[in-house]
């Protein structure tokens, strides 16, 4: 029997097991795919943490503000490159506007937007998405003080690809420069920049290169070192664009960082239902075992605790027909909490449907909105299958998810 399974591989879970098997708990991560990690643009947001805890039902306002510095500190632990600052940093999107973050990488951090100097874009040869031009003219109007100009590149290791015309995504980029040809290559296109940008007298001038799809400074699926390579140059890297590279790195890294504190993982595994105890009028009901299908078995898994961190809408958590009594959480059968209306016609308003999920109690145990009591007394619900928050137009998405999954694995 586990001490917990953790039912989920986005960001909230991973957490949630990763502390766990920290804390010397016997944890079991069941997860059918990738989750909504891919869609990491290596920045966590934590919004107006004071504002929003002040909400009735946010889920922020469970916790402690001590619980919500623990996590952050937390991710700075088990990923020393993030840095976190008294007030929001700044990093460039893919379009090379200026976004705020609460914790992102040392590379991606923006430098003062009043500094004299140079930005030199590196365009790689048929990058999907990926449109120089806006950035150029966004980067010049972000940072009046800085002449911007482009650099395009051709990488061997891709030449056939975009021969023939193919597309080359991020991640497929990201996988060259961390390997050590690609490297050496890029060592090389910033060693011609910054011999063509030296000053008159010789001195380089403060020139800074601006790269999508870099992903220098996690640690790669082997468990070997980042990638440390010293470029002549800063490097600035500019955050993901969906495929993400930041999210396919960081889930490859908090995977196996997982596994070799000693937890254990079942992919391609989909919960499918639940064996517990009918409980009574005065104690809640226990979980026991978790169903699951998977490689076309059905298997039960036995655990003290569960942790349900499946999602929400979008991550496919929670299932939705076409009539709205259709709507329902699909492995513990739990209660949702389901907005009266369900969209604003205004495309960038606050929607409804997203404040959809379980609610909870303090523990994280989830209630039934009709009465408040506790449905499961053992389960813990995590990320964005919590309700009554936005992570869009709160941008709270990281700081809820992993405020919530750190919070639950000290309840082990």
């Amino acid at each position: 029997m586990w001490d917990a399974v953790v039912v989920g591989g986005g960001l909230a879970g991973w957490i949630a097991g990763i502390r766990a098997t920290q804390r010397g708990k016997k944890v079991l991560l069941v997860t059918e795919g990738v989750g909504t990690l891919f869609y990491f643009s290596g920045i966590f947001d934590y919004g107006d943490v004071e504002g929003l805890s002040s909400l009735p039902k946010h889920p922020y306002s469970l916790f402690k503000a001590q619980v919500i510095a623990q996590g952050k500190r937390f991710i700075q632990e088990i990923c020393p490159e993030y840095v976190m600052k008294d007030l929001p940093q700044s990093a460039l999107t893919v379009l090379g506007t200026v976004r705020q973050g609460d914790l992102m990488p040392r590379s991606m951090v923006l430098p003062d937007r009043q500094e004299q100097g140079k930005f030199v874009l590196l365009v790689p040869d048929g990058l999907k998405d990926f449109f120089p031009e806006i950035v150029v003219d966004n980067l010049a109007r972000e940072f009046p003080g800085r002449q911007v100009s482009v650099k395009r590149i051709q990488v061997e290791a891709l030449a056939e690809w975009t021969r023939v015309g193919k597309s080359v995504t991020s991640i497929d980029y990201a996988s060259v420069w961390r390997s050590e040809e690609g490297q050496r290559a890029l060592a090389r296109e910033i060693d011609q920049i910054k011999s063509e940008h030296q000053t008159v007298g010789g001195s380089p001038s403060k020139t800074v290169v601006v790269l999508p799809s870099l992903v220098r400074e996690y640690i790669d699926s082997s468990r070997s070192k980042p990638c440390k390579n010293e470029f002549s140059l800063p490097v600035l890297e500019m955050s993901s664009f969906v495929p993400s590279p930041h999210g396919r790195y960081f889930a490859e890294y908090l995977k196996h960082l997982f596994t070799d504190l000693g937890g254990e993982l079942m992919i391609g595994a989909r919960a499918v239902g639940i064996k517990g105890d009918s409980g009574s009028d005065s104690q809640p009901k226990a979980c026991q075992e978790l169903v699951v299908d998977s490689m076309g078995k059905s298997s039960n898994l036995k655990g003290k605790k569960f942790i349900l961190a499946t999602g929400g809408l979008l991550g496919g958590g929670i299932r939705v027909g076409i009539a709205r009594k259709t709507i329902r959480e699909g492995v513990f059968e739990l209660p949702l909490f389901v907005p009266e209306k369900w969209s604003e016609p205004q495309f960038l308003a606050p929607q409804p449907f997203a404040q959809l999920g379980v609610e909870t109690d303090e523990l994280l145990r989830p209630l039934n909105p009709a009465g408040g009591q506790v449905v499961w007394d053992n389960v813990h619900v995590v990320g964005r299958m919590l309700a009554h928050w936005d992570p869009w137009t709160q941008r709270c998405g990281g700081g809820v998810s992993v405020t919530s999954g750190y919070a639950a694995a000290e309840l082990i």
